[in-house]
């Protein structure tokens, strides 16, 4: 009986083996679209000089990439469902190797923005096409490691490996090396796909007549909402006109592109709005905008305190959450495996989650200007085991409930909502951190007297030893002042970015009771549609009867 057991199990673990290569070769394609997520922000210089552009022109080659990921994300069910998912995932991959192509050569400014644009399309449907393949390949028992593995290439890939990969590739050869790399790992995840071809799905399913216009209000108000929480900080937000045009405009177009998805015919659509009637799916869209948040602006400020306060170089500072990804790696194995071996609730590792990060963020909260590499890992452990346990299982609470007709449209608009959170985490931020400078600044200047005796001294003994170095007394003099003020600035960065990561923490602070709240109003509305029920049933018993 035990060798019966034995035999059969072994003989499950080679039927599944070809499903888990398929599993690999997807994570390595969806990799691709982190490489292209990330890389203006590490050679964004270099991009400006083989581009020749100003700053003003480059910052639309990574807007095109965004507002085309963004506006294409929850239209991709329908490409998924038109023409089925393998279909969609080969020619996505197509277009994205076009796209890095013209990218990698530099053809012109406006060549390479188009070509960004077209990566983000791309990279929309090949994150829902991927994903749903997963769902659809692996039973629900086994969607707990598979998701793990996936998470390695849509989480662990865009805010830890990527950077990393990156600085080395700009600082040691050339940043058109990160586009050609997605012509490396392409063929090496088809190669994957291709041994076992016969076991992708290709669904296709009935779907509505695609509705461009909606679709294109919507673009357009994902065009404008996107330029102005990037763009917003540069110009001072709505003190600039432009700035308050484009919002109003974006909030109006969004909400006329919203109108028609609710108010309009089954008959004519770009995405199916009834999944956020599944309660589980709504409660993980919404959560799925504060782990984007925390994530996308947690990898945002750490390379951006390794650069601007500890002085690393940016390998050093891509590498820095190099190790962090291990940890990341650990959460999503624990919770896969806790999940898929001894069926536990996803619910239960979000509190976890939660914890770790606050933990993480205060830690580096605490950082200053002598902080080094080996003060930071400790918390950039406790970053990715949080962030481990945390996605996997909102990406599970999400995706769980879902009927198969509704599988792309919850992948697309799942990622939607992370994507969103991170952009919006991102603009945040980078205006938090802003005002915290200039107060910062204001306040330690106020407490900075010439008179004061301890001034003076500091001041003395600059001078003395610039002037052992050689210098003229007047040289000297001028060289303790700005010595003073690069420590006035390096102090006032220190003291910014530590409360921007404080304020991660409180981020928690404030989302943990919305999210109970929403938990809590799901479940009384819940409640009263099934009091409505059964009322409505021992009102009409013979009316209910007949229709079984």
């Amino acid at each position: 009986m035990a060798r019966t057991q034995m035999t059969a199990r072994a003989e499950g673990c080679k039927s599944e083996a070809p499903r888990w290569v398929v599993a690999v070769g997807l994570t390595g394609l969806v990799a691709m679209d982190a490489l292209n997520g990330t890389i203006f922000s590490i050679a964004r210089s270099q991009i400006m000089g083989a581009a020749g552009a100003i700053p003003d022109e480059a910052a639309w080659i990574n807007l095109s990439y965004l507002i085309a990921k963004l506006a294409c994300l929850p239209a991709a069910a329908w490409v998924v469902d038109r023409f089925g998912e393998t279909r969609a995932l080969l020619w996505s991959i197509a277009l994205l190797l076009v796209a890095s192509l013209v990218c990698a050569l530099v053809i012109s400014l406006p060549g390479f923005v188009a070509a960004r644009g077209a990566q983000g399309a791309a990279g929309a449907v090949l994150l829902v096409a991927a994903q749903s393949i997963l769902l659809r390949l692996f039973p629900a028992g086994r969607q707990g490691l598979v998701q793990a593995l996936y998470a390695l290439g849509v989480v662990m890939a865009p805010t830890s490996l990527a950077p990393a990969v990156q600085g080395w590739l700009v600082d040691d050869f050339s940043w058109t090396w990160v586009f050609w790399l997605n012509w490396a790992l392409a063929p090496s995840g088809l190669i994957c796909l291709a041994l076992f071809k016969e076991l992708l799905p290709n669904t296709r399913q009935a779907v509505p007549v695609f509705d461009w216009l909606g679709f294109g209000l919507f673009s357009a108000a994902m065009g404008a909402l996107v330029y102005v929480l990037l763009e917003g900080v540069r110009w001072n937000w709505f003190e600039e006109s432009h700035i308050t045009f484009w919002a109003i405009f974006g909030c109006a177009a969004l909400g006329l592109s919203l109108a028609r998805v609710y108010a309009g015919t089954a008959q004519r659509g770009f995405f199916d709005a009834s999944v956020f009637a599944v309660p589980q799916f709504a409660f993980g869209f919404f959560v799925s905008f504060i782990a984007g948040f925390a994530l996308f602006g947690s990898a945002f400020l750490i390379p951006a305190f390794a650069l601007n306060v500890l002085g690393m170089p940016p390998l050093e500072a891509g590498m820095l959450l190099l190790p962090a990804s291990l940890t990341i790696g650990l959460g999503l194995v624990m919770a896969g495996g806790g999940i898929t071996a001894k069926n536990l609730n996803p619910v239960k590792f979000v509190p976890f989650g939660i914890i770790l990060m606050m933990i993480s963020m205060w830690m580096l909260s605490r950082s200053t200007l002598e902080s080094g590499t080996a003060d930071l890992w400790g918390a950039l452990a406790a970053r990715g085991m949080g962030l481990g346990l945390l996605f996997l299982a909102v990406t599970l609470i999400t995706l769980s409930d879902l009927k198969s007709a509704q599988i792309a449209t919850g992948v697309g608009l799942f990622n939607f909502g992370r994507q969103m959170g991170g952009i919006i985490g991102i603009s945040f931020l980078t205006t938090y951190l802003g005002d915290q400078i200039a107060l910062n600044r204001r306040i330690l200047i106020e407490n900075i007297n010439p008179a004061s005796p301890a001034f003076q001294q500091r001041q003395g003994q600059l001078i003395e030893a610039l002037t052992n170095r050689g210098l003229d007394p007047g040289v000297a003099n001028e060289g303790a002042a700005f010595v003073i003020q690069n420590g006035l600035q390096a102090q006032v960065a220190a003291l910014s970015f530590d409360a921007a990561f404080f304020s991660l923490v409180l981020l928690f602070v404030i989302a943990v009771p919305l999210i109970i709240a929403f938990k809590v109003l799901q479940k009384r509305s819940l409640l009263e549609r099934m009091r409505s029920s059964r009322f409505s049933t021992a009102k009409n018993p013979v009316q209910n009867s007949s229709s079984f």
